[in-house]
């Protein structure tokens, strides 16, 4: 309770004292539909506008370079804190990795992916997404790594996965629970993979380098800490 009175009372001061260019973030592709919501969300509620751009995250570190306009990335703590970009990480919820199958293929587990049946499998690149780290780490522990190499299809994001998925080009991709939610009329089985099977995914905002003290910077914090934006992330299963 009294958390929420100070964030509201910093979001209230700072709608006050803003004066400026909009507030510029960076996220990770896979978080599109609950980032663009929470900053219509912030946007109405402060008065300050707000904007995304989006990528893998060796895509948002790139753009976070290269644009001083850039105040907050979000994204897996695993990834923002080695950029060394941030000079704060403020935690906003769990992030858990999905297997998604097109329209008419079933699976009870991950193991069934041995079958002939799914001869494509898509996840994003494991070496620029945090969802395609974990996948390849599951399939890795789970001894499926190598039987199902030559399956599989590395793609840049988890929305590209998720249209391959939809669009029946793929038999199965890996994807968050956020793509999954918005995936679940448009596939067959959604199956979450098992929390022990690949590292914690901690989503989290990191704060630039001399950006802490910004107006903008400090209201959204604040408007993160509030009831409206917990809706919008647990909605979006986080």
């Amino acid at each position: 309770m009294f958390r929420w009175l100070w964030a509201s009372l910093a979001l209230v001061w700072a709608c006050n004292v803003w004066a400026g260019e909009p507030l510029l973030v960076a996220a990770g592709a896979g978080y599109r539909k609950p980032v663009l919501e929470l900053l219509a969300g912030f946007t109405q509620a402060s008065g300050i506008q707000a904007e995304a751009s989006f990528g893998n995250m060796q895509q948002v570190q790139t753009q976070a370079q290269q644009n001083p306009a850039i105040a907050l990335l979000i994204g897996d703590r695993a990834f923002l804190e080695p950029m060394g970009l941030t000079e704060r990480l403020q935690p906003l919820g769990q992030g858990l990795l999905v297997l998604v199958t097109a329209r008419g293929q079933a699976l009870a587990s991950l193991d069934e992916l041995r079958a002939p049946r799914f001869g494509r499998i898509a996840l994003p690149d494991r070496n620029k997404a945090v969802y395609g780290r974990a996948a390849a780490i599951c399939l890795e522990r789970l001894g499926l790594q190598q039987a199902l190499a030559p399956r599989l299809l590395e793609v840049a994001t988890v929305p590209q996965v998720a249209a391959y998925v939809a669009a029946g080009e793929v038999d199965a991709g890996f994807v968050n629970r956020t793509q999954a939610l918005a995936l679940q009329e448009r596939v067959g089985t959604v199956l979450e993979v098992p929390l022990g099977c690949y590292p914690p995914i901690e989503l989290s905002v990191g704060v630039l380098r001399g950006r802490s003290e910004a107006a903008a910077v400090r209201a959204f914090l604040a408007y993160l800490e509030g009831p409206q934006a917990r809706q919008v992330l647990q909605r979006h299963g986080m």
